[in-house]
């Protein structure tokens, strides 16, 4: 099984990413949420993006009309974000916490983003994270979740960042999903798009490999 750095080193390696001048990881949001949430009005609506970063979600859903709050344990993540909202205007709140201990509010969000932050946590803090995303949705609000799978090629390799084709952030890893997991994880919701799949990724450290599994659901 793969390895897991205590959170306050997690915290500390991700605050020294977050502090180069660009974005660590890049603007790109994930194709299947460009295509997806480009489709619709977000004008006047709300969102929650958890484990938020620099804010690529938080800033490409801001700028789309979206009132976004974002949650992360990285203060020069964030720091970084709403320097960027500041600068453009856009309506973003900031949350600095751990997701561990984030109180979810019930039914307050028309769209919340979890990308690959489920999988930074471990069993019991993922099972709430997951229950307060859904209580946190308005009826209709839409969900957006990626996750690393057991096909990346940083779960074979149990932590060890310098193998060949892992992430050099692979060391926040707690979970890798299985295949099929992440859809049997809201059944509560009426799942409108689903994705499995192994790219690669050239947009932070050497290039590498990613197992990816996504899901659109909708809470009716």
């Amino acid at each position: 099984m793969p390895l897991s750095t205590s959170k306050s080193e997690k915290a500390k390696s991700f605050d020294l990413a977050y502090q180069s001048s660009g974005m660590y990881y890049g603007w790109v949001v994930r194709p299947e949420f460009e295509r997806f949430f480009n489709n619709i009005d977000l004008t006047g609506k709300t969102a929650l993006d958890l484990g938020a970063g620099e804010g690529r979600y938080s800033i490409h859903l801001a700028r789309r009309g979206c009132a976004v709050t974002a949650v992360d344990f990285s203060a020069s993540g964030l720091n970084k974000l709403q320097g960027i909202a500041e600068q453009e205007r856009l309506p973003v709140t900031t949350v600095l916490c751990d997701l561990e201990t984030y109180a979810f509010p019930e039914n307050t969000f028309d769209v919340v983003v979890a990308a690959t932050i489920l999988d930074h946590l471990e069993t019991g803090a993922r099972h709430r994270a997951m229950a307060g995303m859904a209580a946190a949705l308005k009826p209709g609000g839409l969900l957006y979740v990626n996750v690393f799978t057991t096909e990346d090629p940083g779960y074979a390799a149990a932590g060890a960042v310098d193998a060949e084709g892992v992430s050099d952030t692979s060391f926040g890893m707690a979970h890798y999903f299985a295949p099929g997991e992440l859809k049997s994880c809201f059944t509560g919701l009426a799942l409108l798009d689903y994705y499995e799949g192994v790219e690669e990724d050239t947009s932070h450290g050497k290039p590498h490999h990613h197992g990816w599994a996504s899901l659109i659901a909708k809470k009716e």
